[in-house]
């Protein structure tokens, strides 16, 4: 594994490619055929249904059910299950558990890297012990906090843990999660170690730094299988207790989209819906939705401190561009007569916003976003709830505004965009611009500007 000179390195290193978006491989989006069988796959209980308008295409409507959604339907996982049948859960395995780590960044790139990880234990035939990840700074943005270990927060104080315990029962059933406490010494109840075992995966074969690596003709799991043999065979296994692997879990690690079935994305989309947000995001948009109660338009205006993208200038001037053109061609969507819709700006600066405000009531558009908002319900506790939230938690609630917009404008070098881009498209991948011309984005209606070349997210995020 790596030494603790070399492992700083390499995080700030990745931390820069983070920010920069210049990554390596460039991804293949998925043909729209996948549409039609990733639809016909969704199952919610009986009697379930989504809390979404119906202006969202059902894969889109049951993401937002099952993450954002103050109540959920019950649903199957169905390619989760078909992976996790498909794995050989071995008896030499029972008892082994991967611990993720190295996941840090932004709320998007840490839900990418816990689908990595997830995916990890899928192919493997083990079991996780949830992670304990860092929550960067409020202020400054680039301070990802991976050394300060008082910012670090296990999984359920990021994610309702109860729901990925579920998900799992139900389709991976094989697969056992124990929670970071369970391992503490100081429990009653605690669990006893074995073995505590590091895998590297910068050491497979053929793996280049910042590059995406496993994909359906170079899994993991042959990997991990040659690695835990050689493991196997240098450490003892006697005495009773749990086996522990920690593997670094590496940013758009899995090359997704290379898969020509389609398997592959069916379950990475799966493991997307195994993540659902704590109640307090959930409440406020539920409330926020309340308040705005009309078809709307939502941007993701990148302009905070951190932003390594365009100015706020240029990014305005864009972004009203496609906002212009957005109604040209889709205004028969939004059933509000000759009236614009509303647009729902995205941004974690709310001084910031100020500036689109202007920009786009020139154009007319009437702008609003979730500080407006709150303050408009007569209830002030959710104009309180969005403050108390860190920046990321409250990159959240823009998240789930932005699926249900009736068309979302993003930045292509944007993790958050690209998340979004693909959750609103049945396929679970981001297809291109709706604003071309003579295209059936069965319902996708995104469009990314241009601004970062983050090739890998396309296939891999």
């Amino acid at each position: 594994m790596l030494g603790p000179t070399h492992r700083n390195t390499v995080i700030v290193a990745i931390a820069v490619c983070v920010l920069l978006t210049f990554w390596l491989n460039t991804g293949r989006l998925q043909s729209t055929s996948l549409g039609a069988k990733l639809s016909s796959s969704i199952s919610l209980s009986p009697g379930a249904s989504t809390a979404s308008e119906e202006h969202l295409p059902a894969p889109v409507a049951l993401y937002f059910d099952q993450v954002f959604a103050e109540n959920k339907g019950e649903y199957d996982f169905p390619g989760l299950r078909e992976h996790c049948d498909r794995t050989e859960w071995t008896p030499e395995r029972e008892n082994v558990y991967i611990r993720c780590g190295n996941m840090f960044a932004g709320m998007t790139s840490i839900m990418s890297e816990m689908k990595v990880c997830l995916k990890m234990a899928v192919e493997a035939g083990t079991g996780i012990i949830l992670p304990t990840i860092p929550l960067r700074d409020s202020t400054d943005l680039k301070e990802f906090n991976t050394e300060h270990p008082e910012a670090f927060f296990p999984y359920d104080q990021w994610f309702d843990e109860k729901h990925l315990r579920d998900g799992l029962a139900r389709a991976c059933p094989r697969m056992k999660v124990l929670h970071p406490d369970s391992l503490n010494q100081d429990q009653a109840d605690k669990v006893t170690i074995k073995n505590e075992w590091e895998m590297d995966v910068t050491k497979a074969p053929g793996y280049h730094f910042f590059a995406s690596h496993f994909w359906v003709g170079n899994p993991f799991s042959t990997f991990f299988d040659d690695e835990f043999k050689k493991l196997q065979e240098t450490s003892s296994t006697a005495g009773e207790g749990v086996t522990v692997i920690k593997i670094d879990c590496i940013f758009l690690l899995f090359r997704i989209t290379d898969d020509p079935t389609g398997s592959d994305l069916l379950l990475w989309n799966d493991l997307a819906i195994l993540m659902r947000f704590l109640e307090k995001p959930r409440k406020i948009v539920h409330n926020l939705l309340e308040q705005l109660n009309q078809p709307f338009y939502g941007v993701h205006f990148r302009v905070e401190n951190d932003t390594v993208w365009g100015s706020l200038e240029s990014q305005l001037a864009l972004d009203l561009d496609a906002l212009d053109k957005a109604y040209s061609m889709y205004q028969h969507d939004v059933g509000i007569g000759s009236k614009k819709p509303m647009v729902y700006v995205a941004c974690g600066d709310e001084s910031q916003m100020k500036a689109f405000i202007e920009g786009g009531k020139a154009r007319g558009w009437d702008v609003t976003h979730k500080w407006d908002l709150a303050r408009q319900i007569s209830d002030p506790e959710t104009v309180k709830m969005i403050d108390e939230l860190a920046f990321d938690f409250q990159g959240a609630v823009d998240m789930g505004m932005m699926i249900q917009s009736h068309f979302f404008i993003g930045i292509s070098g944007s993790a958050m965009s690209n998340t979004i881009a693909h959750a609103r498209d049945v396929t679970g991948r981001y297809r291109g611009s709706s604003l071309r011309e003579k295209i059936d984005d069965m319902g996708a209606r995104s469009y990314l500007v241009h601004d970062g070349q983050a090739s890998s997210y396309p296939c891999c995020l």
